[in-house]
């Protein structure tokens, strides 16, 4: 099996990931409407890599214009199989590791302006029940959903928004 970390960390591919949750199956001409602001060919070369992972499953081939057009499903059973106790270390120091590089990349440049740029860091702690929590995650997956499905403007830029969930250890 892949590792995971190096396959879902990549920001192109977990935006597939991410698309393809949302909805049962998806071709590359779908995805591609969805993420204008990725090359065809870089998409192709990120859904193949999906594939070959097991991240991603080809359901079924289409015939349109003398080409062969795939249509994509997520294959939750490797996503499923790769979460484990074992992982989980290793999984969350990749994921702040790209966060840092991302922002070390950020104010590496000559045009980095945080307040333009909306940049915001926040960590707060909740006071919940299971149930309480579980609804806020409902209700948070809806909102993310919402904005992250809906029809993109010209002027709309990419924005990264990382939310990580841990218990409050003192």
């Amino acid at each position: 099996m892949a590792d995971m970390s190096q396959v879902l960390l990549n920001p192109i591919r977990m935006r597939i990931v991410q698309h393809l949750a949302t909805r049962e199956q998806a071709t590359a001409g779908d995805l591609g409407s969805l993420m204008p602001d990725i090359a065809r060919t870089t998409l192709y070369r990120h859904l193949n890599k999906l594939v070959k992972a097991d991240v991603l499953t080809v359901i079924s081939e289409n015939r349109v214009r003398g080409a062969v057009e795939k249509v994509y499903s997520l294959n939750s059973s490797t996503l499923s199989s790769a979460n484990t106790t074992e992982n989980a270390r290793r999984n969350a120091f990749s994921f702040l590791m790209q966060l840092y590089a991302d922002f070390d990349r950020y104010f590496s440049g000559t045009e980095a302006d945080p307040g333009k740029d909306k940049i915001f860091l926040n960590k707060t702690v909740l006071m919940m029940n299971d149930q309480e929590y579980d609804q806020f995650l409902e209700d948070l997956r809806s909102l993310l959903v919402r904005y992250f499905e809906r029809e993109q403007s010209p002027e709309s830029i990419p924005r990264n928004i990382a939310i990580i969930s841990a218990p409050n250890i003192e």
